[in-house]
């Protein structure tokens, strides 16, 4: 009878832990979600020569870390990054496909976080909500379970912190560059604090200050990389100043500098303050975005010595953070999450010419891009299109064929499609490209494989997605910036993912590959929440992961589940 007991009471706790449950007896009091917009996984061992004990290397030290964390999709932007860290799910189910987007059904073509009915305080001919993104979030779940919970979140960037948030939060800001100040829309609840945080944390605080290189010269990388783009109002090597306020390139050289992300992490620890997050037994959410490091890592790419010596300063800005939530929640009462929502390509100029063996690396030009398959379509049908162009949308990875193309010349969209695809890939710099259909369908056409047609299905959201999916060969980017991400290879995909404090194992790794995915029932599995079907899986902390195959393997195999 006890034997009996014994094996019921063992089937019960380990049903509940698998689906995400949890018997830790230290309940955190406030869970902090970091994504360093734009980190790439190897900068922790990059930069980890220049890095304090206090910052990175005390969550990894003392936390449970994945050092093979990569997403599973194609589009790996800010906008769908962010709506995967803290939902559980790809594209495929949140509608948030891209940054911007064609919604079929409205005829819109949309920012991922567009609402019109929710103007923008101080900026009202904005409007901004999660009003496109179709699932909820790890905080719509929390208030659910725990009432009185509060989830805030902020970043410079509206949609990192819109996005995070989910649909029912409770405070949700973000910098707002025409009133010049932190701000939210007229989704949220306004909160009381709004003004006196831009008083408290004045964004004219940071006047005339030089943002000057420090790192020794043995770790310091070269100041001067091939194709780096100019500092706001300024140059492409150090000192970085940033000028008056009065100066129209004020508000980017002071964001694009450490001084955005100091101003955001105090803004941080101002709404910890008045919200009194973390002062009860009701667990709460805070998202923060750093969005810094995606403006940087634009203007400069990846190699460049200013995105080496911006993680000094996240490192350090990181460590006081650490120190603030020990004083202020308490050492064992919280829980950081430390991610990204995209990696970054290398600057194809710098690809080209860096080592002994140059890499096939470019760049291309949307515009002239679809102006070469208009005319290639105008030779091949015969046929002059009015309106000009055979495509309606182009936002890679996915283009749209326009509908009045396709009455005008009588001719088959899946004729046009299969056309362009045949044509795209015998560019220069084009490395795949088939119809939505074909993907959605699961052909493995020749030249592609299982796994990368399942991360283009994780992109496809009827209605948003277009006629035709395609991507650039390895180390090519599209447009001008001087280093960009969007694709599915590795400098893209892979980002860093460290758990660390209240309920977590210390100096633990994780084993296996893990995905971005894999927070949002990770960290319900942690506060003992239930979920619906999503496609991350909650992760063992201890040393390995609980995938459990047959379940993954229903996921691949099911597009009702996968792709709905």
């Amino acid at each position: 009878m006890k034997f009996t007991i014994s094996l019921i009471i063992s089937i019960v706790l380990f049903s509940l832990q698998s689906f995400g449950f949890t018997t830790t007896s230290k309940r955190t009091k406030l869970i902090v979600v970091i994504s360093y917009d734009q980190m790439r996984a190897d900068y922790l061992e990059r930069f980890s020569p220049i890095f304090s004990q206090d910052g990175f290397r005390k969550l990894e030290s003392q936390g449970s870390s994945s050092p093979l964390c990569f997403y599973n999709h194609v589009s790996n932007m800010t906008c769908p990054g962010h709506a995967i860290i803290l939902t559980g799910c790809y594209p495929s189910k949140t509608g948030i496909i891209t940054n911007d987007f064609f919604d079929t059904p409205s005829s819109c073509f949309c920012y991922c976080v567009e609402d019109k009915k929710s103007p923008v305080i101080g900026n009202e001919k904005q409007g901004r909500s999660p009003l496109l993104m179709k699932t909820p979030a790890l905080g719509d779940y929390i208030k659910k379970k725990f009432k009185g919970s509060k989830i805030d979140a902020i970043a410079l960037k509206d949609r990192a912190a819109i996005l995070m948030a989910g649909q029912k939060p409770d405070n949700v800001v973000w910098f707002d560059w025409k009133s010049k100040g932190f701000t939210t829309s007229t989704y949220y609840k306004k909160p009381t604090w709004i003004q006196s945080i831009n008083q408290s944390v004045p964004f004219n605080a940071y006047v005339n200050q030089n943002w000057e290189a420090e790192i020794p010269s043995p770790f310091a990388v070269e100041d001067n990389s091939i194709y780096e783009q100019p500092f706001p109002g300024g140059d492409i090597t150090f000192p970085h100043s940033i000028p008056n306020i009065e100066d129209k390139n004020y508000a980017e050289a002071f964001l694009s500098s450490p001084y955005g992300i100091e101003y955001l992490f105090n803004a941080s620890k101002f709404i910890i303050e008045q919200d009194k997050l973390g002062k009860d037994n009701k667990p709460d959410l805070l998202a923060i975005g750093v969005s810094t490091t995606d403006f940087v890592g634009h203007l400069f790419g990846p190699d460049s010595r200013e995105v080496q010596e911006l993680y000094v300063h996240c490192d350090r800005i990181l460590a006081d953070f650490i120190k603030y939530l020990d004083t202020t929640i308490g050492p064992d009462s919280y829980t950081i999450v430390i991610t990204s929502d995209h990696g970054v390509s290398p600057i194809p100029e710098f690809a080209k010419n860096v080592g002994t063996m140059p890499l096939d690396a470019g760049r291309i030009d949307e515009n002239s891009f679809v102006e070469s398959i208009n005319t290639y379509l105008n030779n091949t049908f015969k046929k002059l299109i009015v309106p000009s162009s055979w495509i309606s949308v182009f936002e890679p990875p996915s283009l749209f064929i326009n509908d009045s193309a396709i009455y005008i010349s009588g001719i088959s969209k899946t004729e046009i499609a299969d056309s362009i695809a045949a044509f795209m890939i015998r560019q220069q710099g084009i490395s795949h490209a088939t119809s939505t259909d074909n993907l959605n369908a699961g052909m493995i056409l020749p030249g592609w494989d299982k796994d990368l047609v399942q991360k283009f299905r994780n992109d496809i959201f009827p209605g948003r997605t277009g006629d035709i999916m395609f991507m650039v060969k390895p180390y090519w980017i599209w447009g001008s910036k001087a280093a960009t991400h969007g694709t599915p290879y590795d400098y893209d995909t892979h980002v860093p993912l460290i758990f660390y404090g209240a309920g977590i194992p210390k100096n633990t790794v994780i084993k296996g590959s893990t995905d971005p995915a894999d927070i949002f029932p990770t960290l319900c599995k942690i506060l003992g929440i239930s979920y619906d079907y999503i496609h991350g899986n909650p992760l063992d902390l201890t040393g390995k992961t609980s995938k459990d195959q047959q379940y993954q393997d229903l996921i691949l195999k099911n597009p009702r589940i996968k792709n709905k």
